[in-house]
């Protein structure tokens, strides 16, 4: 079973002080997992995060990433600014997002609750940096961090 580590986070700023103190202390922003009913900041757009959307109707955004060379855009890398719009996809749940998460169908409820009160849920596989990791998410203002 995977150690991921996993937090609540009252809102987008916490999660951007988070991905922050995650890059000055090398580890790779590529791994961490949003999953807010907030639409994302550019910041964290940026960051290179798979970020998840869970909107009104369960709706699910990823972050899109990188360059699409097929997309029939006019758009050149680093003269024209970047598009920021996630790709939609509608195929996952809540319950399926949290489990990719590693969390238990036990915890489901409470953290699909702390979704639906506005609340983003983090997590970040930290096989052998747990404590490391749990320590930056609680510095970043998640309440409560738990590994699973």
């Amino acid at each position: 079973m995977a150690s991921v580590v996993v937090g609540i986070f009252p809102d987008h700023d916490a999660v951007v002080r988070l991905t922050d103190s995650l890059k000055s202390n090398g580890l790779e922003l590529g791994h961490l997992e949003i999953i807010s009913p907030e639409t994302p900041a550019t910041e964290l757009v940026e960051t290179g995060v798979r970020f998840k959307y869970v909107g009104d109707e369960d709706t699910v955004l990823n972050r899109g990433g990188g360059i699409l060379t097929s997309g029939g855009g006019t758009s050149v890398p680093g003269l024209t600014s970047y598009n920021a719009t996630p790709r939609i996809s509608s195929d996952d749940t809540i319950e399926r997002l949290l489990g990719d998460l590693e969390i238990p169908e036990s915890r489901f409820d409470s953290y699909g609750l702390a979704i639906e009160r506005g609340k983003t849920v983090v997590g970040y596989p930290a096989i052998g940096n747990e404590q490391k990791v749990k320590d930056l998410f609680a510095a970043a203002g998640a309440n409560p961090v738990e590994v699973f």
